[in-house]
């Protein structure tokens, strides 16, 4: 699947070697120019050698560095026709109406990303994987709790047998007694929050199938998933970056969730019509 060669560059940065990390500062930086540069120039201007230029390019999934600058030039291209606003960073002194505006920019932007780097075959392997599953086990620390028990919520409406443990112990403990019918979902930003490894990893022991949600980028978490699905990277500055990397994920559970409904519509609706009338009996 195809995404943007500048969103590799800032969801990677920090998997880079020191030289690569030099490439992709100096192109982030001078993003306008670098298709003028040989692999020489480029090399000389970030401090480092035209083979790193050429691993570099083969690193982000291009042949050479001249099929890199024709990726940049394309992101550009689009960029400028979508006039595509860069994210400030909110200050303490931002009124409301600035805090609103960056916000929803930001979140705008983490959707418009995670859209652009989604594998649909990952996504559509999730989906039926989760349509067969005995149960489905979801794993979650701090704000990935939140995602987790938002998922949870909405397959109990379609009668999915689910679970969604916010306790680390608990989530161990759960995974201890999966089987191979089931199905265990991590979610985490960075992919390296310890104890949702822990919980995962046993449950992969145990034969269950996993699925990963995770940042874009190499992950303990991801790693040992049989089905990966990533989210966008989100830059540090002066925010909550927490409030980002949730909507990101929340994206990707609408998805799943969705793409679950679509596949057994007919039945699917029966439960959430049934589950509507109940709730409805709570109304004042």
């Amino acid at each position: 699947y195809d995404m943007s060669s500048i969103l590799k560059m800032k969801n990677l940065m920090e998997e880079f070697t020191l030289s690569e990390k030099k490439l992709a500062d100096y192109i982030l930086k001078n993003i306008d120019g670098v298709y003028h540069l040989t692999a020489l120039e480029l090399a000389e201007y970030a401090n480092t050698s035209a083979a790193s230029v050429v691993r570099f390019s083969k690193r982000l999934g291009y042949e050479g560095f001249q099929e890199l600058k024709i990726a940049i030039a394309k992101d550009m291209a689009q960029r400028t026709h979508k006039n595509e606003k860069v994210y400030e960073a909110v200050g303490v002194d931002d009124s409301i109406e600035d805090i609103i505006g960056k916000i929803a920019a930001e979140n705008k932007k983490a959707i418009e990303d995670t859209i652009s780097l989604v594998d649909n075959a990952a996504i559509e392997e999730a989906i039926k994987v989760m349509i067969e599953a005995k149960h489905i086990f979801l794993y979650g620390m701090g704000a990935s709790a939140l995602v987790a028990k938002d998922l949870q919520y909405k397959l109990i409406r379609i009668n999915i047998p689910t679970s969604a443990y916010m306790d680390s112990h608990i989530q161990v403990s759960s995974a201890t007694n999966v089987c191979s019918e089931d199905v265990v979902i991590g979610i985490s930003h960075s992919g390296r929050t310890i104890e949702t490894y822990k919980a995962m990893q046993i449950a992969k022991e145990k034969g269950a199938k996993i699925i990963s949600i995770t940042k874009y980028g190499k992950s303990p978490i991801s790693d040992i998933a049989d089905i990966k699905i990533e989210t966008t990277g989100v830059e540090a500055g002066i925010r909550a970056g927490a409030i980002a990397s949730r909507i990101a994920q929340l994206t990707i559970v609408d998805i799943l969730y969705i793409g679950i409904v679509k596949q057994d519509y007919k039945k699917v609706a029966n439960n959430l019509k049934q589950s509507k009338v109940v709730i409805d009996t709570f109304k004042m």
